[in-house]
């Protein structure tokens, strides 16, 4: 998505689907709108941006409902807002790695 509407695609969806959510109809408009952005209009290309732009309007519910098109984006959004370069799973294996590197090393206890 292009940097230029990437602020108003947030501001919208957070719109639809809280503030403005009175009834159904409103939820299916928030979800189609979300679809569009998502696959026509590439709003997770730049992952890094939408979390910056998320994090800037404190958006942040706006996570689970793009977990709902794409979970690994959403995943990584969330990684992106906490900072951090690594998942967990990421965090677990390299946990376990090292615990055969120590037994191969004769250092267990």
């Amino acid at each position: 998505m292009k940097p230029e509407i990437l602020s108003t695609a947030i501001e919208t969806l957070t719109g639809l689907f809280f503030r403005n959510n009175n009834n159904e109809g409103t939820d299916f408009l928030a979800k189609r709108t979300l679809d569009h952005y998502i696959n026509d209009l590439d709003l997770l290309g730049d992952i890094k941006s939408v979390a910056v732009e998320i994090d800037r309007q404190r958006a942040y519910a706006l996570v689970a409902k793009v977990r709902f098109f794409d979970a690994r984006a959403a995943d990584e959004i969330e990684v992106a807002l906490c900072g951090l370069e690594f998942t967990d799973a990421e965090i677990i294996a390299s946990d376990i790695v090292f615990e055969e590197w120590k037994k191969s090393q004769n250092h267990c206890q």
